[in-house]
């Protein structure tokens, strides 16, 4: 009787290891994306604390402002690669339009730290490439906890007067 039971108990413990271990039918795809993008908002979080206590007075030309801003580009540039799974589908097109806008910021900043002169339309311009390239952040950030921000839904009567009718 008693190897019975053990081996009941056996095979429960395994059924459990493997239930366990499945995840209770998650998905891997999806849990490896959360995982990669936790760590996206983990390395710019550290690069905006970086950026934050950047010295202005001892960094004039603005090497260590460019140096971080280099990192944001390179890690927002390989958050848009990551492979999307099929329930953020919406994502995709948010994490290239901020890597885009990213990448055109930058380049705008290290362009107006290389000049002699302050330009102030290129300031702004870089400028406003970053607060786009951030709010499509915000937007995918939003969309992975669940919440679809109300500037990204389009009713049908948008639709309709994008369409001409």
């Amino acid at each position: 009787m008693k190897s019975g039971s053990n081996r009941a108990a056996a095979v429960t413990a395994i059924a459990l290891a493997v239930f366990t271990l499945n995840g209770c039918g998650r998905d891997a795809a999806l849990d490896e994306y959360k995982d990669q993008m936790d760590a996206y908002y983990e390395q710019i979080s550290a690069i905006d604390a970086g950026m934050n206590s950047i010295d202005p007075s001892t960094d004039h030309d603005g090497t260590q402002l460019l140096a971080y801003l280099d990192e944001l580009d390179a890690a927002t540039s390989a958050m848009a690669e990551l492979e999307v799974p099929s329930q953020f589908e919406s994502v995709e097109s948010l994490a290239d339009e901020a890597a885009e806008n990213m990448s055109e910021a930058v380049a705008l900043y290290h362009q107006l730290y290389s000049s002699e002169d302050y330009n102030e339309d290129l300031a702004s311009g870089a400028y406003e490439y970053y607060d786009r390239a951030n709010l499509r952040i915000r937007y995918i950030t939003d969309i992975l906890h669940g919440d679809i921000p109300e500037e990204l839904i389009v009713s049908e009567d948008e639709e309709d007067a994008e369409g001409g009718e």
